[in-house]
């Protein structure tokens, strides 16, 4: 006589058997997201920004493969003009990078951006650019936006507080720039009558659905980006925030299969923690170039003192990466006062974009748009991103010095 595993065909068995591992296969992947927050604490001021290169990233791809990255293209498509599809785009990224950091934009703004553009080649590469800009320039609101903001008010001393009251306008001033930027670009570069058609296309599909897994997912990130700023007003740990945001939506994501755990864990990028591994080795030798420059303290915030602070900001983050670039001044502008400090983040977050190595979040957006069959290379990208990181700053540093 047959068993009962005997007439059950193998495809059910195997399903069966994963189904059953699943919840494990969860804890274990929300255990180790949380395992950063220990494990990074031997780096002292770098810890934090360690925590968020772990944690984040992962998040963007659970969030992404829950579906909420369908739903977010979904709306963006339902938008009739090319160009209003970019700005749209370009304000979720921004409102994105803000409220959850810049990496977790960075992840899923490249992808999104990309299912958007469609056929198109075009609208795939002003919606690449609305990503690539949107996730760089939204991440000054907040200190735990950007990784940077994170290293350089570790060593800076300035409190949550000073920093949102010092960054609010000079963030909507590059903000509002950066778009006009992408505004005058896409519309002569976009024919609407051809892009509306593909649009058009792409609606007729069934309507993305999100399940229960998703819809929690989303109540917890929104509770989490709550929680991380109400946090930082406290004085309390914002990467302890994150963390928890990211073991409980990576749990669901895994539990309710539709990610697994080595998805997750491949999309921590290498670069970014070696590049804090690096800033927190060479600590010495950057106080001692930092040594060679006037004392940061005793500065002015003057225009002439702002732009020169987000020039050697932008030089140092262009050449190398805005990471180490943080890490310098977090070395000099130890005790400088907030518009300093913005001035210098103007530098590292929205003058970086005129590399396409300078910032983390370019480097991220491009290696998800080549994995997707759209590689971005160095000449184009190097002839367009100089009027964003150029109309950014210049907007920011106005700002700053008219109302810092």
């Amino acid at each position: 006589m047959d068993t009962l595993q005997q007439r059950t065909p193998a495809r059910w068995v195997g399903a069966n058997a994963r189904a059953a591992s699943r919840p494990a296969a969860a804890g274990l992947v929300a255990l180790g997201l949380l395992a950063s927050l220990p494990l990074s604490a031997p780096l002292g001021r770098l810890r934090d920004p360690l925590v968020l290169v772990l944690v984040l990233p992962p998040l963007a791809v659970a969030l992404e493969s829950l579906g909420w990255g369908q739903v977010a293209g979904r709306r963006i498509r339902a938008i009739e003009r090319p160009i209003l599809r970019v700005l749209g785009a370009y304000g979720l990224w921004l409102a994105t990078s803000a409220l959850l950091t810049l990496d977790v934009a960075a992840v899923a703004a490249a992808s999104v951006g990309l299912t958007v553009g469609g056929r198109r080649a075009g609208e795939r590469d002003a919606q690449l650019g609305a990503a690539i800009v949107g996730a760089n320039v939204g991440s000054l609101l907040f200190p735990f936006s950007n990784l940077t903001n994170l290293v350089l008010l570790a060593g800076a001393g300035i409190s949550f507080r000073a920093y949102v009251g010092a960054a609010a306008l000079p963030q909507l001033a590059t903000a509002v720039a950066a778009g006009a930027v992408l505004f005058w670009r896409g519309r002569r570069r976009l024919r609407a009558p051809d892009a509306a058609q593909d649009a058009g296309a792409q609606r007729a599909g069934p309507a993305p659905s999100l399940g229960a897994p998703a819809r929690l997912a989303g109540v917890i990130v929104l509770g989490g980006s709550a929680a991380a700023v109400a946090t930082g007003f406290a004085g309390g740990d914002i990467a302890a925030a994150f963390a928890v945001t990211a073991a409980l939506v990576a749990a669901l994501a895994v539990g309710s299969g539709h990610a697994t755990g080595r998805q997750l864990a491949s999309s921590i990028p290498a670069l970014g923690i070696g590049v804090i591994l690096a800033a927190a080795l060479l600590g010495g030798p950057m106080a001692g170039a930092a040594a060679q420059l006037p004392v940061a303290a005793r500065l002015q915030p003057s225009p002439a003192v702002l732009t020169v602070t987000a020039l050697l900001g932008g030089v140092l983050a262009a050449a190398m990466n805005n990471l180490p670039a943080a890490a310098f001044g977090a070395v000099w502008l130890r005790g400088a006062p907030p518009p300093l400090v913005i001035a210098y983040l103007v530098g590292t977050n929205v003058l970086a974009l005129i590399t396409p190595h300078g910032s983390l979040a370019t480097v991220l957006s491009r290696s998800v748009a080549a994995r997707a069959g759209h590689p971005v290379s160095h000449g184009p990208y190097l002839r367009s991103a100089w009027r964003f990181a150029l109309a950014g700053s210049l907007a920011a540093l106005a700002a700053l010095a008219i109302f810092g």
